[in-house]
């Protein structure tokens, strides 16, 4: 298994950039603009995704040398930096993410909260598999992983903003408008990621893949985790979105709680995915 620092760092920075990306491109495909209390959860995400990232790459840098997090150096951690991508990496996310924060505390129109957070978490398609690809495959593998990312992250977006708007007190109308005007866009997302997700795992798998290695095992994890998010999602819109417009006591409360399990499967599915980055397609068994 990989170390514990990096998956937690990559786990962190990940599940950050995705809800900090996700919330203003859910707005943005609703024509909404981001509320006070929406931009300033999204500096919050934007900060926690840049400190997570300074610790991603400490992590790495550590795992590069064979040496705990503890015991860097900056002429260490410089090396590396300038002879790795990394270092260019790391650069352009911090960049995004101050700029993501900036737009926050200025605006509340969500397409410069978009354009930022999406370019940071863009930048996770140079990292682990989909950056070591070379040639044709590796450019396309990129481009499929910044799809799928922005797809994930327009999913968990809405997943936030719908369970805000379920809270005791708000006016379930809103949340009703908002479950209805998701349908259409979840669709779209439910296709891109189902594509992309095939055909990043036949790259990544191409050499030397086991059907019983530890990524293999975690893969099915991750499938299994994706087919429960989409009955918690078809349940949410063909039963209980109906119930809430009609009424129906207790709908709010279960429509609430289908939505924190389905966001809860998506947190789940941003660990593995942090941990599957670090593994080998056909590496030793998990147990091994």
């Amino acid at each position: 298994m990989p170390e514990a620092d990096l998956v937690a760092a990559r786990a962190l920075g990940a599940a950050a950039m995705l809800a900090a990306a996700g919330m203003p491109l859910y707005l943005l495909t609703l024509r909404q603009t981001l509320s006070g209390k929406s931009r300033a959860v999204v500096a919050a995400l934007a900060l926690v995704a840049a400190a997570a990232s300074v610790w991603w790459a400490a992590a790495s840098i550590a795992a590069m040398a064979a040496m705990p997090v503890s015991a860097l150096d900056w002429p260490i951690a410089s090396a590396v930096l300038s002879a790795t991508p990394l270092g260019k990496v790391l650069a352009v996310r911090l960049l995004a993410l101050a700029l993501l924060v900036l737009f926050a505390a200025v605006s509340g129109r969500p397409a410069l909260h978009t354009l930022a957070g999406v370019l940071a978490l863009s930048t996770s398609a140079w990292t682990g598999h989909a950056g070591a690809g070379e040639g044709a495959l590796g450019t396309a593998q990129r481009v499929a992983d910044v799809i799928h990312l922005g797809a994930a992250s327009l999913w968990l977006g809405a997943l936030m903003l719908l369970l805000a708007a379920l809270l005791p007190g708000k006016p379930k109308e809103e949340a009703a408008r908002r479950l209805a005007g998701f349908a259409a866009t979840g669709t779209l997302v439910v296709t891109l990621l189902t594509l992309t997700g095939v055909f990043n795992a036949y790259a990544i798998s191409r050499p030397g893949w086991s059907v019983t290695s530890g990524w293999s095992v975690l893969l099915a994890v991750k499938i299994g985790l994706f087919v429960a998010m989409l009955a918690f999602a078809g349940f949410n819109r063909w039963r209980l979105t109906p119930a809430l417009v009609n009424g129906e006591p207790g709908a709010a409360t279960h429509l609430r709680l289908s939505l924190a399990l389905e966001t809860g499967c998506a947190v789940a599915i941003v660990v593995i995915v942090a941990v599957l980055g670090a593994l080998d397609p056909g590496g030793a068994p998990l147990s091994g």
